[in-house]
């Protein structure tokens, strides 16, 4: 066996020199056939509002020939201009794809438009082919090849006009079919779509979401069909919308007309792969040795299937539906969707099982349905068979299922085509799962004391397709990993809440689920709320499954909503305190979108608290939106439950929902001590003693530095006013002791000058510093002041601001001055301890947040992340584990956790808490991502956002600080590096 495998890999590496050698030989430079029909130009003004990528497409030109006497050929015509750089970037590197196994790939033009001149860059550009997986990462190997062109001379304002033709089909498809979107969501000045039919046989042509105009011109053999739009209405989805749902208008052509026909064409394919080999034989006769009865022996084989031939798809040519003989997938032990659906049909049949397969779409779902006849539109294969008057449906694909037939977990991918003779159509998959989703019993253990800890332990029980998601992320992630994440969940609740006992894991065969126990202590259980003291439960699965839309205004476009949903959560707080009273309580929300039942029963000191949840469709329609978000809130109503305890002063109870206004009490607090310091300051004025003799300010030094912090910095503009009226009298001259004052920082050195003046006259000598060293200082304080409103560590440099004026600071409270003034100045008052009791938290604040141990005010580098705040973002899932954060905002006030968002060296993530406290996360690789959108800031007080769209046009929002214009260095960053993800896909070779 290992010779076999090491000759396959052998096989493999010369198949791919050969592909690659070859690769020269399939494409060729030549102009365009003469059956191709040419179209001129339009160059009208460029809607720069409506421009993505920087680019305006100017044409889209599809056109083939299919005839019975030659192969078929696609020609491909592309215009579009580079509206500014970063159409520049986008449209200067192309790649066209096609498979040397069948096709021939032939370069008609390379050129582009600049200022009315056609210049040729067929000779200039550089022509390359390179091997492209775009499957890879999906363990499928399909041999395409892609000429890769990069474009010399590219400026903005040009226009690239560039043209290819391919021939040949794939042989494996006996009848012509495709399909063209017409309109998109961003402007196209002009379409063409062209089939040059020259068959005898019909060509079927059908429209979706709206009709265009179709040319029919008949020919010696066939018609020729042409469609032509010009600036088609630009039309945009919204997010969130189900995989079936799609607005946008699409042709499709097709030889086929009825299901049956390509029930027929897929038959023989099947058929001439399915088999039962001694080998097939002998696995079917150990199956039957180890199981008594059919359904076992029919799980038995579905496992063997999945668990003994790993997923792996070599589809170059023919092979991307003509299935591998079953005795070849099982000495290879590797196989796609297709070969390991074969050996899992030959096994049933060894086993006396009749069973087919079954093509699926698995984006399009319900509306393949209801989609024209094609046989390419299906992407997936699985098995069904009928056993008992039942039907099932198998796919050998999945890893990590467990469960007896009866609670197999039973894809759907709303409809089938079962491939057997006789099917003219397609089958209904939907099968009500035998198991809840999800069933979560939590049970508390309430002491009577307030502060002992609360014993907490939780079970969930995981059915259905839940159960294989979670037994593969313990498989990938580790249990310890599994644990730890979910430990951290419940910390974002409960700040005290620990480890009791390790997590342990049950997976019943029989039922296929997987059962999670976890055990806890919560320390600081009661939330302090007046005199009493309160806690609340939530359903939380309930409640983010029925979850609020990011876009409310949906342009017709439904929701999606996840169907089958049916979850059920048992919250039991037993107390030990036997003075507990509650109200039994039955509560029900039905609408068309969920069905709610909710529970509240109280007896023997047991608060039981019983929700079940089950979804009844697969989507909200757009126009019942604000109905759904009417229902939500009565079902987030519903599966919360608040209880108080009463404190010993307390004689009435606090409302559940009550909340302290906290922020506003701190706005009126500081107001108020705002208007006592000026209030307090102006009589302190009016009774301020004259020190007979004094010729400065003295103050002493523990003052001046302590009273400069607290201040932030305004006393020392105070100080350096009040010091310069001094000499203003003295002097007798017209400067404005006011302005010296506020612009403290640059007179310093003039003042020292000042006071250097006063030593030489008083004490024949400079008694301060030199003045070489009091220039330096003065430099250290300017620099200081600018550092600090312009740096990381700002606050910090804060604190090292008043050290540097100390040494006239000392110089005036050590002159021959009345003592008085000295006590007088340097005596601290109620106003001055008042306003210092306020700003010491901001302080404080100010100088941890700038060591990132609380949020920050502005966008951080991720090597300014603590160890353990990476940590939580791993743990969370909401960043790769194998990456690091590059940069991080939060704009949370004390607790990053609560909010934030950042970038890696591949992915864009961001997260929330959302109503109930739970987090809510978005993460995008940028090779999923198609554009994003800047929105900066008006004004310092408000955010920039982000939006990002991915190719399915689902948006993820980032918030951002515009501190120091680093919102704008951060979406630079991250536009460099989504060019640097799509030129890396699309070169992406070997």
């Amino acid at each position: 066996m290992k010779w076999m495998h090491l000759q396959l890999k052998l096989l493999a590496v010369f198949l791919f020199f050969v592909s690659c050698f070859a690769a020269a030989e399939d494409y060729q430079v030549a102009p365009a056939a003469n059956w191709v029909k040419h179209h001129k130009l339009l160059t009208p003004e460029i809607p720069r509002d409506q421009i993505r990528d920087g680019t305006f497409y100017l044409m889209l030109d599809t056109q083939f020939q299919v005839s019975e006497q030659a192969p078929q050929q696609r020609f491909n015509r592309t215009v579009m201009q580079a509206v500014n750089q970063s159409g520049v970037d986008y449209i200067s590197q192309l790649n066209i794809d096609f498979d040397p196994n069948y096709q021939s790939l032939t370069l008609n033009s390379l050129g582009i438009i600049r200022d009315g001149q056609y210049i040729d860059k067929l000779n200039s550009a550089e022509l390359q082919v390179l091997q492209r997986e775009t499957d890879l990462a999906s363990r499928i190997y399909n041999g395409t090849l892609s000429l890769n062109v990069i474009i010399d001379d590219m400026r903005v304002m040009d226009i690239l006009d560039y043209s290819y033709t391919v021939s040949g089909s794939n042989p494996v498809y006996q009848h012509f079919s495709t399909k063209r979107t017409l309109n998109w969501s961003v402007p196209i000045v002009q379409q063409f779509m062209r089939v040059k039919w020259q068959k005898p046989t019909p060509l079927y042509i059908n429209f979706m979401n709206g009709e265009s105009p179709v040319t029919k011109t008949k020919l010696d053999t066939g018609f020729d069909y042409q469609i032509s739009q010009h600036n088609e209405p630009t039309l945009s989805s919204a997010s969130e919308v189900p995989h079936w749902y799609s607005p946008y208008k699409e042709v499709y052509f097709s030889e086929v007309n009825n299901w049956q026909e390509v029930v027929n064409w897929s038959l023989p394919l099947y058929q001439s792969a399915i088999e039962v080999s001694p080998a097939i034989e002998t696995i079917a006769r150990q199956i039957k040795f180890q199981h008594a009865d059919l359904e076992s022996q029919i799980v038995a084989a579905l496992r063997f299937s999945q668990d003994e031939v790993r997923y792996l798809g070599l589809e170059m040519g023919t092979n991307s539906h003509q299935p591998t003989p079953a005795s070849e997938t099982l000495a290879l032990r590797y196989g796609d969707c297709k070969d390991k659906t074969v050996l899992l049909i030959s096994l049933l049949k060894a086993l006396g099982v009749e069973a087919h397969p079954a093509l699926v779409n698995t984006e399009d779902r319900k509306r393949t349905a209801s989609l024209p006849v094609s046989p390419s539109l299906f992407d997936h294969v699985i098995v069904t068979l009928e056993h008992q008057g039942k039907r099932y449906w198998l796919d050998p694909t999945i890893s990590y299922q467990r469960g007896d037939l009866e609670n197999l977990a039973q894809p759907n991918y709303d409809v089938a085509l079962i491939i057997k003779q006789g099917e003219t159509g397609f089958t209904d998959m939907f099968t009500e799962p035998a198991l809840k989703r999800i069933q979560v019993s939590d049970n508390y253990q309430i002491p009577e004391g307030i502060n002992e800890p609360v014993s907490f332990s939780t079970q969930y029980k995981y059915g259905d397709f839940e159960a294989i998601s979670r037994r593969s992320s313990i498989a990938k992630n580790s249990l310890k990993s599994v644990e730890d994440d979910y430990r951290e969940y419940y910390q974002d609740t409960y700040k005290g809440l620990q480890t009791a006992k390790p997590m342990l894991v049950e997976s019943p065969e029989d039922t296929g689920q997987l059962i999670t126990n976890e055990y806890y202590t919560i320390d600081n259980f009661w939330r302090p709320e007046g005199n009493d003291f309160q806690n609340d439960f939530y359903a939380s699965e309930i409640q983010n499954s029925v979850y609020k839309p990011e876009q409310r205004e949906r342009n017709n476009a439904p929701m999606w909503f996840r169907y089958p949903n049916n979850i059920e959560t048992t919250i039991k707080v037993t107390f030990t305190d036997t003075n507990w009273q509650f109200d039994d309580e039955q509560v029900t929300v039905d609408n068309p979108f969920f069905h709610l039942e909710k529970r509240v029963t109280f007896k023997d000191s047991v608060l039981t608290l019983y929700f079940d949840y089950s979804a009844k469709q697969d989507h909200i329609p757009a126009d019942q939106i604000d109905l759904y978000l009417s229902e939500r809130k009565k079902l987030n109503n519903a599966t919360h439950y608040g209880i108080i305890k009463y404190g010993t002063n307390s004689a009435t109870t606090t409302p559940a929902d009550d909340e302290t206004n906290w922020y506003s009490v701190f706005i009126l607090s500081y107001l108020a001590a705002i208007i006592f310091f000026i209030a307090a300051w102006r009589f302190e004025v009016r009774k301020r003693p004259e020190f007979e003799g004094a010729q400065f300010y003295p103050v002493s030094n523990s003052k001046f530095y302590l009273y400069s912090l607290f201040s932030l910095g305004i006393f020392i503009n105070y100080w350096s006013y009040r010091n310069w009226k001094f000499i203003k009298q003295q002097q007798n001259s017209h400067m404005m002791p006011i302005a010296r004052g506020i612009f403290a920082p640059l007179f310093f050195f003039a003042l020292f000058l000042k006071l250097i003046k006063h030593s030489e006259q008083t004490f024949n000598k400079n008694k301060i510093l030199p003045t070489a060293v009091a220039f330096v200082i003065w430099l250290m304080i300017i620099v200081c002041e600018i550092a600090s409103s312009l740096g990381d560590y700002g606050m910090w440099l804060f604190l090292i601001i008043p050290l540097l004026w100390l040494p006239i600071v000392n110089y005036i409270q050590n002159l021959n001055q009345p003592k008085d003034a000295l006590e007088y100045n340097s005596k601290w008052r109620a106003r001055q301890l008042l306003i210092s009791v306020f700003a010491t938290p901001l302080l404080l604040y100010g100088l941890i947040a700038e060591l990132y141990l609380l949020p920050n005010s502005t966008i951080v580098t991720g090597d300014k992340l603590w160890s353990y705040q990476v940590n939580f973002l791993k743990r969370q899932e909401i960043m790769p584990s194998d990456e690091n954060v590059e940069y991080f905002y939060s704009d949370a006030f004390f607790d990053f956790r609560d909010d934030g968002n950042g970038m890696t060296k591949n992915t864009l993530f961001s997260y929330w808490k959302n109503e109930q406290g739970v987090i809510e996360k978005d993460l995008l690789y940028f090779n999923e991502i198609k554009e994003v959108k800047a929105d900066y800031a008006k004004s310092p007080l408000t955010t920039s956002s982000l939006t990002v769209i991915d190719h399915d046009g689902n948006e993820m929002l980032l918030f951002l600080s515009n501190e120091d214009d680093l919102d704008r260095r951060f979406v630079a960053k991250v536009k460099q590096r989504l060019k640097e993800s799509t030129l890396a896909t699309e070169q992406n070779a070997d």
